[in-house]
């Protein structure tokens, strides 16, 4: 079970890398137990403002988690409320997956920091929702790329917060194992409250999956609203310089397909 539910609200959100600035007054609201896809062309800013929300780049502008700061949070008391998932996590080689799953409960653990029985069984509920439980004992080292995302997903659900933020997490999946993995997160939102945040490169897959999406350009939203709302082939071909058809999948959600010259 994952923590209280709770919102993610960001206003006015403003973060500069090298001197350089990258968003420039960002606005977000994800209501709580909702799924939210941030998508974006390539350098529109879309992982700077999931690292923002996390607490791990510095920002001006206001972020609030279940109506907290991030700013102000303390990092035990941030990571049980926010789990991330970067996109290009950096694994220690000679670790095992076990191990690694386990270091999500780092921040229920007590003064001690000693794993209990409830540490030990949620991490391997963790291993086994995504289809990991028989490579608990291998070390990350020799994993493959998708196994290896897989095994950083379980950490971020071993460590129960209330939020998940999601960068490209299919990136590195095959087809079985990207619809695996996003059914598996729709259910937690769906049955836990979960609230997730996630870029998602997939406009089609972000449009299955997310409730509402903001479009990132260049630093700026420039669109918010539901997917139907927000992929019309106008859109998409002016600010992704693609061409594209949209297509209704007969539910209601927005299907973009590349059409050849």
């Amino acid at each position: 079970m994952v923590g209280p539910v709770s919102e993610v609200k960001a206003v006015g959100v403003r973060v500069a890398l090298d001197r350089k600035p990258i968003l420039h007054g960002v606005d977000l609201a994800v209501a709580a137990g909702s799924w939210h896809a941030v998508l974006g062309p390539n350098g529109a800013g879309k992982s700077t403002l999931l690292r923002a929300v996390a607490g791990i780049l510095p920002y001006r502008g206001e972020i609030h988690v279940g109506g907290r700061p991030v700013a102000g949070l303390p990092a035990k008391q941030r990571a049980r409320l926010i789990a991330y998932v970067p996109q290009q996590p950096q694994l220690p080689g000679d670790m095992t997956v076990g191990e690694y799953v386990r270091l999500g409960r780092t921040p229920h653990l007590g003064y001690l920091g000693v794993e209990g029985k409830e540490d030990r069984a949620v991490a391997d509920q963790a291993l086994e929702r995504l289809d990991l439980s028989g490579f608990a004992a291998r070390r990350l080292g020799a994993m493959s790329g998708g196994e290896r995302q897989r095994v950083v997903l379980a950490r971020a659900l071993a460590q129960q917060a209330s939020v998940l933020l999601l960068d490209e997490p299919t990136t590195a999946l095959d087809l079985g194992h990207q619809q695996q993995v996003l059914d598996l997160v729709d259910e937690l939102r769906a049955t836990e409250g979960l609230t997730v945040v996630s870029t998602l490169h997939d406009l089609s897959l972000a449009a299955q999956y997310a409730d509402e999406l903001t479009l990132l350009v260049a630093g700026e939203a420039v669109a918010r609203g539901t997917a139907l709302e927000v992929l019309t082939a106008d859109r998409v071909a002016e600010h992704y310089g693609a061409r594209v058809r949209v297509f209704d999948d007969g539910a209601g959600r927005p299907v973009v397909h590349l059409v050849r010259s």
